[in-house]
């Protein structure tokens, strides 16, 4: 699963001021370009959640700080979970007090389905910053990945107050509400979803429906034309947010 990684937010700042370059599950997603509204840096369950989540801090913070949280970020989105932790506990050595080294930490975890260590540094990060977004997006990818929908449309919900023209907040909502067996919601956000969008949220949405419902081939051409207008950096965590939750099991297609 794509945890959305890393991203640093300064207190007070929106989602959508959250900007950030790449994305996967809660960990370090792009959601403003790649994610529409929301911007962090991240992969998912990104994406990865992601994503998935954290850009570096906008507030002052020493150069080796900064070095040792870029890097752990570099080696998550490389798949190098060791090494990201190697990182992220130096970083944690040299400045503890930041909510960025608890959610980052709790990314790792996500990824590795260490939930209960993952849920514990997600809330040490909004202990240190109540208002830490990224952290609060990776709560809610957790509840996703644990089956909990209900509660993860809940949290999403919550975030939606802060960018409600978020479209992967939008996309999110509707996957949680897809396998919650709320049918009629599904369809009534989908089409108040727009189309075409700054990020391929619809399509994506659109293609769940589809393969929950076990029809591969409306998905794929769902897939097919979602091609034609966006990259595979913008589709990268949707991609990975239909394989944390099951529906995507291989690239055919994508």
């Amino acid at each position: 699963m794509e945890s959305l990684p890393p991203a640093g937010r300064r207190p007070g700042r929106s989602i959508r001021q959250c900007r950030a370059q790449a994305g996967s599950l809660s960990a370090i997603l792009r959601i403003d370009h790649a994610i529409g509204g929301l911007s962090f840096q991240v992969d998912v369950l990104t994406a990865a959640l992601l994503f998935l989540l954290f850009t570096l801090p906008a507030y002052a913070q020493p150069r080796t700080f900064t070095s040792a949280l870029d890097q752990a970020a570099k080696a998550f989105n490389a798949g190098k979970l060791d090494e990201a932790e190697k990182q992220i506990n130096a970083a944690d050595k040299m400045s503890p007090k930041h909510p960025e080294v608890p959610n980052m930490r709790g990314a790792i975890y996500l990824k590795q389905k260490k939930y209960d260590e993952a849920q514990q540094q997600f809330n040490q990060a909004l202990s240190l910053d109540p208002k830490f977004d990224p952290a609060r997006l990776n709560l809610a990818e957790l509840e996703l990945v644990r089956g909990n929908y209900i509660l993860a449309e809940q949290r999403f919900s919550d975030l939606q107050k802060t960018d409600p023209d978020s479209e992967v907040l939008q996309f999110k909502i509707i996957l949680c509400a897809l396998f919650a067996g709320e049918d009629q919601k599904v369809n009534d956000l989908v089409s108040t979803m727009n189309f075409p969008g700054k990020t391929p949220a619809y399509y994506y949405a659109r293609a769940a429906i589809a393969l929950k419902r076990g029809d591969r081939a409306n998905a794929n051409t769902y897939f097919t034309n979602l091609r034609k207008y966006y990259t595979e950096a913008d589709c990268a965590y949707f991609v990975q947010s239909l394989k944390d939750v099951g529906l995507l099991v291989k690239e055919a297609k994508q």
